[in-house]
């Protein structure tokens, strides 16, 4: 069998060298299960050769993410229980850890998440997920700490900058939540989700509702179907008194989902600061949503 020189002077076979590398360029290029199907005959070939498990390990990861973004969690979850029968990796207990919370299962997630965490303690999705796992469950201190060691780490998502910033603002250290979004606003600056969270920022952190509005109006002028920046410029306007902007904010909510926007007007008349107080039993703010008076409190 013809042999190569690989590092550290051990011989591959010429085969077994070239169909991984070959794996790796299908993986690169997103053919997964390609990659796979070649992964699969090299280690009925090779049993023993670690690299190729790895390889077959990475692969199962990115086919259960694949399953995991389309819905399918039982396939994901198979997928990840897979992978790490082949090598035992950070990244399939991570993504073990995300089913377990996606189905409530906390203590099995926490477990996960440990684990992944004592294979490798500087991959930032492990402190990532981790964060997200903290907000979940209510430790927002330790959310907080998780978040800013996935930074650290190089993992600057907007995902883990809106969670921080929504960490920070539980803990009541606004400051440092409004810091936190403006940083990540200024990096992406046409974004509407964080354009949405900035103006939440300006009214909750610093009660600047001008600046807040101007927020708002650039996330929805850039994506006219964002909802809860829409609604917030209704309950913002309701707020100031100025109705026929407050019903037409409303209006185009109700446009993008009637009964999500039914819902957050029930959450608003709940609460301590009801920004539609007035308009509680206006008809016309009913005659949008769809509801009479009672059914809009119920």
């Amino acid at each position: 069998m013809e042999t190569r020189v690989g590092d550290g002077n051990a011989m591959k076979p010429s085969d077994l060298d070239q169909g991984v590398r070959k794996s790796k360029s299908l993986l690169a290029r997103g053919k997964i299960n390609e990659a796979l199907a070649r992964l699969m005959h090299l280690t009925e070939k090779y049993p023993g050769d670690e690299e190729v498990k790895r390889q077959i390990a990475e692969a199962l990861n990115r086919r259960g993410l694949f399953h995991a973004e389309a819905g399918d969690i039982r396939r994901a979850e198979t997928d990840f229980n897979q992978s790490l029968r082949y090598h035992e990796n950070a990244t399939a207990h991570i993504n073990q850890g995300r089913v377990h919370q996606i189905r409530g299962e906390y203590a099995e997630a926490f477990s996960e998440y440990t684990r992944g965490l004592e294979i490798d303690e500087d991959l930032p999705e492990a402190h990532e997920y981790l964060g997200y796992y903290f907000l979940e469950v209510g430790d927002h201190e330790q959310a907080a700490v998780a978040f800013g060691r996935a930074i650290a780490k190089g993992r600057a998502t907007k995902h883990i900058y809106l969670g921080l910033w929504e960490a920070y603002l539980q803990l009541e250290r606004k400051e440092q939540a409004h810091e936190t979004i403006l940083e990540v606003a200024r990096a992406h600056p046409d974004d509407d989700q964080i354009l949405g969270t900035l103006g939440l920022s300006y009214a909750v952190c610093l009660g600047d509702y001008d600046q807040a509005e101007e927020a708002w109006k650039r996330a929805v002028q850039i994506n006219p179907r964002n909802l809860s920046s829409m609604f917030n410029l209704s309950g913002l306007a309701a707020l100031r008194g100025r109705r026929e902007d407050a019903l037409g904010y409303l209006r185009q909510c109700a446009e993008i989902d009637r009964s999500r926007t039914l819902l957050l007007w029930k959450e608003d008349l709940r609460s301590e600061n009801r920004k539609f107080a007035a308009y509680a039993g206006d008809e016309d703010f009913l005659d949008v949503l769809g509801v009479t008076s009672s059914e809009s409190k119920s």
